[in-house]
C-alpha cells in the first residue's frame, strides 16, 4: 500500500476518535492498533441485528431446556418416532382387515369376477412383478422368477394361498423356484389391498386351476 493510500484510509473520517468504542449512534470510531497501515472501525451494530441476536440466544437457551433439559414438551424426533409407531399400527390395522374380509370364495367370485378390481390388479403387477414374471407371465422362460400360467402353484394352489405368497412372500426355510426366493410385499408400498386385486388378477389369468372354486 503506498503512503498516499494508507494516508486516504487512514483519513476517511478526520473527526473519528481513536482507542475507544462508539457508544452512540453515527458516532465513528476507530480502533487504535493498525494492520498493513490499515485501522478497523468500531462501530457500535445496529439495535435490530442486536435484538436479532439476544433474541436467538434466549430462544435457544428456553428450546434446549424445554425439550432436552427438563422434557417438558416431545421432540420432533420423539414426535417422528410416535408417527412411525402410528403408522405401522395402521398398516396391521389394514392387513387385519383385509385378510379378515377375504376367503377362497371371496377372491374367486367377487374380486376376480369384477372387472375393474382386474383392471387394477394388472395395473399393479405391470408396475411391480413384470420385471420378473415377464409381460407374457412366463418369467422370460422361468429364468427370472416362477412362470404364472403354467398351472404350478409350488406353495398351495388354493387363492388365499396365492394371495399369502404375495403377501409375505417364500415361505420361510424353502429355497424358491431355482433358488429365488420371493421378497414380501405386504411390508413394501403394495400393501394388503394391492394385493388382493393382483390376486384376483392372477386368478383370472387362471380360470381352470381356480374352477373348483367358482359358483
Amino acid at each position: 500500500m503506498s503512503n498516499s493510500e494508507e494516508k486516504t484510509t487512514l483519513d476517511v473520517d478526520k473527526n473519528a476518535k481513536k482507542g475507544n468504542f462508539a457508544t452512540k449512534k453515527g458516532e465513528v470510531v476507530l480502533r487504535e492498533h493498525a494492520f498493513d497501515g490499515i485501522q478497523e472501525y468500531d462501530q457500535r451494530l445496529p439495535n435490530w441485528w442486536l435484538v436479532v441476536l439476544w433474541l436467538s440466544i434466549g430462544f435457544f437457551v428456553v428450546y434446549y431446556l424445554v425439550y432436552y433439559s427438563f422434557a417438558l414438551l416431545p421432540t420432533s424426533t420423539a414426535m417422528m418416532d410416535e408417527r412411525e409407531k402410528a403408522i405401522y399400527a395402521e398398516q396391521k390395522a389394514a392387513i387385519k382387515k383385509t385378510l379378515d374380509s377375504l376367503s377362497d370364495d371371496i377372491l374367486v367370485n367377487k374380486w376376480a369376477s369384477d372387472p375393474k378390481i382386474v383392471a387394477s390388479g394388472k395395473a399393479v403387477y405391470q408396475a411391480n412383478c413384470v420385471a420378473c414374471h415377464g409381460a407374457d407371465y412366463l418369467s422370460n422362460g422361468g429364468a427370472t422368477a416362477r412362470p404364472l400360467i403354467d398351472g404350478i402353484w409350488e406353495h398351495g394352489d388354493k387363492p388365499m394361498d396365492v394371495f399369502n405368497m404375495v403377501l409375505n412372500g417364500t415361505p420361510a426355510g424353502k429355497e424358491g423356484y431355482r433358488g429365488m426366493t420371493m421378497l414380501p410385499k405386504g411390508g413394501s408400498t403394495i400393501g394388503p389391498q394391492k394385493i388382493a386385486e393382483v390376486t384376483a388378477f392372477l386368478i383370472s389369468l387362471n380360470p381352470k386351476d381356480f374352477e373348483m372354486f367358482k359358483k
